[in-house]
């Protein structure tokens, strides 16, 4: 059995990362290509999905969600080439700007030893190429009006510590 873990912090808010993860359309913003929802409501326990991820060779993923928590946690299974994968994706803030997603990956098959190459190292790879995909979607939009107003009184009370301090 194969076994990776993704973590990755990226610099908005926990309701702004998800809403952007967890789009009725999902992952727009990713190399992976034709995604879609073919069985079920977007985002709905028992849904599923299918993906071509970039640079497959042509393997569709079929990922079914096992378990969706806003803001809080997404879990799947997934079949392509022989493998299946479990998937836990847990969103945590750390600070009102700032948001941690832990991945954790469980995956077992036989096409890694017919095919000759690293499976593991292949899925880590993709994976962590789609959070940092995640990340630069999130970052590159304006914060929201709440998370900026939220920031801007958090740097009022750190200079107003520092005048109190001098």
């Amino acid at each position: 059995m194969g076994r990776s873990e993704i973590r990755i912090t990226i610099a908005r808010p926990l309701a702004e990362v998800f809403s952007v993860y967890a789009q009725r359309e999902p992952w727009k913003w990713s190399s992976i290509r034709n995604v879609r929802w073919v069985r079920g409501n977007p985002w709905e326990v028992g849904s599923r999905l299918e993906m071509e991820p970039e640079n497959s060779f042509g393997i569709v993923v079929d990922q079914v969600l096992t378990h969706f928590e806003g803001n809080r946690r997404v879990e799947y299974i997934s079949h392509f080439g022989g493998i299946t994968m479990q998937s836990q994706v847990l969103f945590k803030p750390l600070s009102e700007r700032s948001t941690e997603i832990e991945c954790k990956l469980e995956f077992v098959g036989t096409f890694a030893r017919v095919a000759g190459f690293a499976v593991e190292s292949t899925i880590e790879a993709g994976a962590r190429q789609f959070y940092q995909e995640l990340k630069v979607e999130c970052e590159r939009q304006p914060l929201s009006q709440e998370a900026a107003s939220q920031a801007s009184k958090a740097s009022d009370g750190v200079k107003q510590g520092e005048e109190e301090r001098s």
